[in-house]
């Protein structure tokens, strides 16, 4: 089982402010998600906590799209900063041995960075962290091949880039026969 994680952040520092966590469980070897989650870590604490929001990306924020502005910057659901990489490490361990990230230095960085600054045991050692676009590369896929979902709220470009790896795991598989 492998766990796709996508953030929603004010930054692209690794100790941003993160907005929303999506994750899913995916086979990447079979076809749709097995579990998917949502987490509003406490923006409050976080700003408290001394991470970093950067003003270009509160820019960048004002371009997207309403729905996926509302998601993240609402107050609904919102938990402690604490208790949302606590469920990440519930939602990951023990159920996968991979974590995906779409790119091999943003997502699982600004989390391992959440982790540590919490001095909470990152769960995945370093060898299980997969990067989405080297894979798109290499089986010539990309995100518009599955484009069925509001980007940029967390869970829903997390299930789409697992799908695109399922499609380009199936792709890679059919030009080895």
């Amino acid at each position: 089982m492998h766990l796709m994680i996508d953030l929603e952040c004010l930054s692209t520092r690794p100790d941003c402010v993160v907005l929303s966590i999506g994750a899913c469980l995916f086979n990447p070897q079979g076809q749709g998600v097995l579990d998917q989650i949502t987490i509003f870590p406490s923006v409050d604490e976080q700003i408290m906590l001394g991470r970093h929001v950067d003003d270009a990306t509160l820019e960048w924020w004002g371009k997207q799209s309403l729905e996926a502005r509302e998601e993240a910057f609402s107050d609904n659901n919102r938990v402690s900063f604490r208790d949302a990489i606590l469920a990440v490490k519930a939602f990951y361990w023990p159920r996968a041995d991979r974590i995906w990230a779409h790119g091999s230095c943003f997502d699982v960085t600004i989390l391992e960075n959440c982790f540590r600054q919490l001095e909470i045991n990152i769960p995945w050692p370093y060898w299980q962290v997969r990067d989405t676009r080297t894979l798109y590369e290499l089986a010539q896929v990309s995100l518009k091949d599955n484009d069925f979902v509001t980007s940029h709220r967390a869970v829903d470009d997390a299930i789409r880039q697992a799908v695109v790896v399922q499609n380009a795991y199936r792709k890679l598989k059919l030009m080895s026969i």
